[in-house]
């Protein structure tokens, strides 16, 4: 073989097993629970230094063939690194504010025994975190909705103010599980068809409503952005003013409020997905936060990453207001678990 051709080779082998070490020292790093960002810098420089081992030059004189290895080293680094910084981007994004036409609710009839039902519908398109495609509708019937629209004045606190949130979250999912019986439809249809198992079914479940854009649920009136201090809430009324819903009693929606309308901020989601979770026979918990000033779902199931111990149980942590978490992992400004108490679990 020519000098020429065994670097080609030697090139083309670079590639591989750079491809193939990136893969493995990630799959390694990912079981352990560690935080993705870190995950993707740390397979990218062991695989580096590996493959650098292996495929380092045997003439350390022969400057052409040094040149060569130096010039694809830095190429296929670079390449690595751009994609990094993308996967940080992603897992560390908050928010997304495409309110587009799919995001819209729109007034049809469903036929229940020749007679047309009136519904609130919308047709879904998402992926979850493994790039895995889904698509269905969202449905609730217009005699349900306004019969749970503003459910939540009707809630008469009692006992203890410390479970305040919890004793909110059961009742809503109390009066909300009838109504949702054409949501459990869907999920249950996909997950027939695709033949999912525990986990891939509760991965499409809370991946559909990570992807619809998040919305502040307010007690007041919704204000324009320069109203408020909170920084949080000016970013999200900057990048997309219709993203907010006023005049909601304790600031939060029902379940089929939330599919009538998709709007929804951080309880309206995670009560919405306790109740379907539950439903469908899921050890799962509601996660608040007061210091963070947040909610989150929490899933006892086998999996990786941060996780709540309660009553001898570990509940995964799964955040619902974007899209891109995976279970167990939280942004960086919020993992710190002494924070996070379980309010509302369903088993």
């Amino acid at each position: 073989m020519s000098k020429s051709a065994s670097n080609l080779a030697r090139g083309c082998l670079w590639l591989v097993l750079l491809l193939l070490i990136t893969l493995a020292v990630f799959g390694a790093l990912y079981a352990f629970g560690i935080k993705s960002g870190l995950i993707y810098f740390i397979a990218v420089v062991a695989a580096s230094w590996l493959v650098k081992q292996i495929l380092r030059p045997k003439a350390e004189t022969d400057v052409i063939s040094r040149m060569r290895y130096r010039i694809i080293f830095i190429l296929v680094l670079m390449i690595c690194f751009a994609v990094f910084l993308q996967k940080v981007g992603e897992h560390t994004a908050t928010y997304s504010y495409d309110y587009s036409e799919e995001n819209t609710v729109s007034a049809d009839t469903l036929m229940v025994n020749e007679q047309a039902i009136p519904i609130w519908s919308s047709y879904r398109n998402w992926k979850d975190n493994n790039g895995k495609s889904y698509q269905g509708p969202l449905r609730v019937t217009q005699e349900d909705y306004l019969a749970l629209q503003d459910i939540a004045a009707t809630y008469q606190p009692a006992g203890n103010p410390k479970y305040f949130w919890g004793d909110l979250y059961a009742f809503l999912d109390n009066r909300s599980q009838e109504s949702l019986a054409l949501l459990y439809e869907t999920f249950a249809l996909i997950g027939e068809q695709q033949q999912l198992n525990q986990m891939e079914f509760a991965q499409m479940v809370t991946s559909c409503i990570q992807d619809i854009p998040y919305a502040l649920v307010f007690q007041g009136v919704c204000q324009s952005a320069d109203q408020y201090e909170d920084d949080n809430i000016r970013t999200v009324l900057q990048n997309c003013p219709d993203c907010c819903i006023g005049n909601k009693v304790f600031g939060i929606q029902a379940p089929a409020e939330f599919i009538a309308t998709l709007k929804g901020d951080c309880d309206t989601r995670t009560v919405l997905l306790y109740s379907v979770l539950k439903h469908f026979d899921y050890d799962v918990a509601i996660l608040n936060s007061s210091y963070y000033r947040h909610s989150i779902l929490g899933l006892n199931i086998p999996a990786s990453g941060l996780y709540k111990v309660w009553r001898g149980k570990r509940y995964y942590v799964w955040e619902t207001t974007s899209k891109y978490f995976r279970i167990g992992q939280l942004s960086a400004n919020m993992d710190d678990l002494t924070h996070w108490e379980i309010v509302l679990n369903s088993k």
